[in-house]
């Protein structure tokens, strides 16, 4: 079954303040404290979001929308690289990028200061491309979201996620449905999730070969981070 298509999109704004546990409040100030130089270069020099997709990074050397060559970022924000959700009969000339395209890209992201946002959503992506992406986050301190539904990873690509996700300050969001997970390497996902170590409070892992009772877990712990905290709950319409 083919993965629904899925846009990385910037976080919603709600209404309602978000949870923290102490614990991970200090966290985020920790985090912010990180970005702090960074943000007074962006107040002198702001850097205008660029969203990106596969024909703005790689260059169609043989003409026939393959898409080849470096990787070239060059300012993106925003990389959508799911154009794989075309259906083959639709898109005979479509070629998927792989491990060895990702473990390429993973090297573009140490030290890149601009990419918040990643999806490489119905591609050919298993543990060795995920396990690259993973040593990238260990000193990307910009990448907050990234989106790996409709893959090939399993259980190692989740460990070595779960490792470098424990120690990044600013990364929120891992989307790794439709993938190759069981109930091992979610649990490591999972337990990082309610955790107070990590900054990662969105996580998705529907459609994997992992149990209800683990995906609803996962469901429950991604709620709680927007719950409000007790004694801030919004009025009811009746008391406004």
């Amino acid at each position: 079954m083919r993965a629904p298509r899925s846009v990385t999109t910037a976080p919603n704004n709600h209404s309602a303040t978000r949870h923290r546990t102490p614990k991970a409040r200090a966290w985020r100030a920790q985090g912010l404290c990180t970005m702090a130089g960074r943000l007074l270069l962006l107040l002198v020099a702001p850097v205008a979001a660029r969203w990106c997709q596969v024909e703005n990074v790689k260059s169609d050397i043989h003409g026939n929308y393959s898409y080849a060559g470096p990787w070239r970022l060059d300012g993106c924000t925003t990389l959508a690289l799911d154009h794989g959700y075309c259906a083959e009969v639709d898109c005979p000339w479509r070629v998927k990028f792989g491990d060895e395209d990702v473990v390429e890209l993973a090297d573009k992201l140490h030290g890149n200061t601009a990419l918040t946002a990643l999806s490489i959503n119905s591609n050919e992506v298993s543990d060795e491309g995920v396990t690259a992406l993973a040593e990238a986050l260990r000193d990307n301190e910009v990448l907050i979201d990234l989106n790996l539904a409709g893959n090939n990873v399993g259980d190692q690509g989740a460990f070595a996620l779960a490792e470098a996700l424990a120690t990044n300050a600013v990364f929120t969001n891992l989307n790794l449905e439709y993938n190759r997970l069981t109930n091992e390497g979610a649990r490591v996902l999972v337990d990082l999730l309610k955790s107070n170590t990590s900054a990662l409070d969105t996580l998705h892992i529907g459609n994997n070969k992992v149990s209800a009772d683990i995906v609803k877990e996962v469901e429950e712990a991604n709620l709680e981070a927007f719950r409000p905290p007790a004694g801030n709950a919004l009025p009811e319409k009746d008391e406004m």
